[in-house]
């Protein structure tokens, strides 16, 4: 059912936000609320969320077009994470340095891209938490 497809995917990317702010406690000895917001960082939101997606498709329709279509999806929104904002982080963290001595100078955000763990680990997580929405529903 629907239902069953969407509430996986909110409570994955609810469990991600949690556990990025666990995560981001753990390793700074303090709570910053800010990290709810960043993009980047253990784990990915984009990847539970997409791969929460796919495999909730998968329970629904099995091999089917709207399931293969959703992988593609989902292989597109990983490259992304793991290239793309990967880049534009470690970009942002020089711009930023070079810039430290400039008053007038926005600070970029860092905190955009994803390393293959943090990804893989949410791949895993939007694999497992479908299953267990699925099961109990």
């Amino acid at each position: 059912m629907i239902k069953e497809l969407v509430l996986s995917i909110v409570i994955a990317w609810l469990f991600a936000k949690v556990l990025k702010t666990i995560i981001s406690w753990v390793k700074e000895k303090k709570i910053s609320w800010k990290v709810l917001f960043y993009d980047g960082g253990m784990p990915s939101l984009h990847t539970i969320a997409v791969v929460s997606l796919v495999t909730g498709l998968f329970l629904e329709t099995g091999l089917s077009a709207v399931f293969i279509l959703s992988v593609v999806l989902a292989l597109i929104i990983i490259n992304d994470a793991l290239g793309v904002r990967r880049i534009t982080q470690e970009q942002s963290r020089a711009i930023n340095r070079l810039a430290e001595d400039k008053p007038d100078f926005k600070k970029l955000n860092e905190h955009v891209g994803h390393k293959p763990l943090d990804v893989l680990v949410s791949l895993v997580l939007g694999i497992i938490i479908p299953i267990i929405v699925y099961a109990v529903f």
